[in-house]
């Protein structure tokens, strides 16, 4: 191999290697925004859920509609990603907790669709 060539072989590893390296840091950055969002997500429905545990029908009602709300799947997040999965569990475990809560205060059962309830005390309607 001739030196010209050499150079070009060198000249374009180079250029290969520096295109990963961008190409890895952009990734690990857009990586790192999504684990931002999702903590600051799963933090919401944990302050929510927390709220809703300590209130009445309408306040929890309240908390509900906001997490179930909430940047829905896809919005912050990449459908179906790690980082989506981990913040839908959170939102459905807060959904849960909140729906308990619900069930415990008013003595009624509107079943597990967080609208149902919604529907029924987020209003005011059921505003103790």
């Amino acid at each position: 191999m001739s030196p010209r060539r050499h150079l070009l072989f060198a000249y374009g590893l180079a250029a290969l290697c520096a295109g990963w390296a961008i190409w890895t840091g952009v990734d690990c950055a857009i990586e790192g925004i999504h684990a931002s969002f999702a903590n600051e997500q799963t933090e919401i429905f944990a302050e929510m859920r927390a709220k809703a545990v300590g209130s009445g029908s309408y306040d929890a009602a309240q908390c509900l509609d906001g997490v179930v709300g909430y940047y829905p799947s896809g919005t912050k997040q990449v459908t179906g990603s790690r980082l989506d999965r981990i913040v839908e569990r959170a939102r459905g475990e807060a959904v849960a907790a909140i729906i308990a809560h619900l069930r415990q205060v008013t003595g009624e059962d509107w079943g597990d669709d967080p609208q149902a309830w919604i529907a029924r005390y987020a209003s005011g309607v059921g505003k103790p």
